[in-house]
C-alpha cells in the first residue's frame, strides 16, 4: 500500500469520527506490505516516520487543528524526531499506532507516537516535534491552543522529552560550529591560494 494511499485513507476514515480534545490520543491501525520492508525482511527504519506523519496528519484531523491550518493558510513543520526500537515488525504484521500530544512550547508541539502489536506489545516509541507556520515565521502555539481550545494547560514535560530536548539543542549547537569551522577552513584555503 503506497504511503499516499495510507494517507488518504487516514484522512477520509477521520472524517467521519466526531472531532475530540487534543490531550486524547488518537490511534490507528496499520499493516505492513512489501514495500515497506528492508534488506532483513521487517519494516525498514524510515517507514516508522512516515507513518508518524500519517498518523500526525489523523490526529490533527481529529482535534481540528487540520482545519485551522486550511483556513489560516498555515505550513506544518516537523523540527526534530526521536525512535526507540523494541521489537520487529514482520511482513503482513497488524499494528496499531497511539498518537498523543505530550507537551508544547511557545514554538513546537510534541508528540508521543507508540507502535503496538495488535496484543500490546510495545514495539517502538517515537516523538516528534512538530510546528506550525505563517509567511515563513513560527506561529505562537498558544495562539493555536486557544483557537482549539483556551481551557487546555500545557501538560507536564516528561523526563525523557526533557532529555531528548537538551540533547537536541546541543546537535543544533554543534551543527552550527561545524558550518562555522567547514566556512573558516574554505576562507583560510582560499586566501592560501590567492
Amino acid at each position: 500500500m503506497n504511503l499516499y494511499f495510507r494517507l488518504a485513507l487516514t484522512m477520509l476514515r477521520a472524517l467521519f469520527v466526531k472531532t475530540s480534545c487534543p490531550k486524547e490520543s488518537t490511534s490507528q491501525i496499520y499493516r505492513v506490505w512489501p514495500h515497506d520492508l528492508d534488506a532483513f525482511l521487517h519494516m525498514n527504519n524510515g517507514r516508522y516516520s512516515q507513518i508518524m506523519d500519517v498518523a500526525r496528519v489523523d490526529w490533527m484531523m481529529r482535534k481540528g487543528i487540520l482545519k485551522l491550518i486550511k483556513d489560516n493558510q498555515w505550513g506544518a513543520v516537523l523540527g526534530g524526531t526521536m525512535v526507540r526500537f523494541n521489537r520487529q515488525l514482520k511482513l503482513f504484521q497488524r499494528y496499531k499506532v497511539h498518537t498523543t500530544l505530550s507537551h508544547w512550547d511557545e514554538k513546537w508541539f510534541y508528540f508521543e507516537h507508540k507502535f503496538e502489536s495488535l496484543d500490546g506489545k510495545v514495539i517502538s516509541v517515537g516523538v516528534t516535534r512538530a510546528g506550525l507556520l505563517k509567511k515563513g515565521l513560527f506561529i505562537n502555539t498558544a495562539n493555536v491552543v486557544d483557537m482549539v481550545d483556551a481551557s487546555l494547560s500545557i501538560p507536564l514535560k516528561p523526563k525523557s522529552l526533557n532529555d531528548w530536548m537538551i540533547a537536541d539543542e546541543q546537535l543544533h549547537t554543534e551543527c552550527i560550529q561545524s558550518n562555522h569551522n567547514t566556512l573558516k577552513i574554505k576562507r583560510d584555503v582560499c586566501s592560501v591560494n590567492e
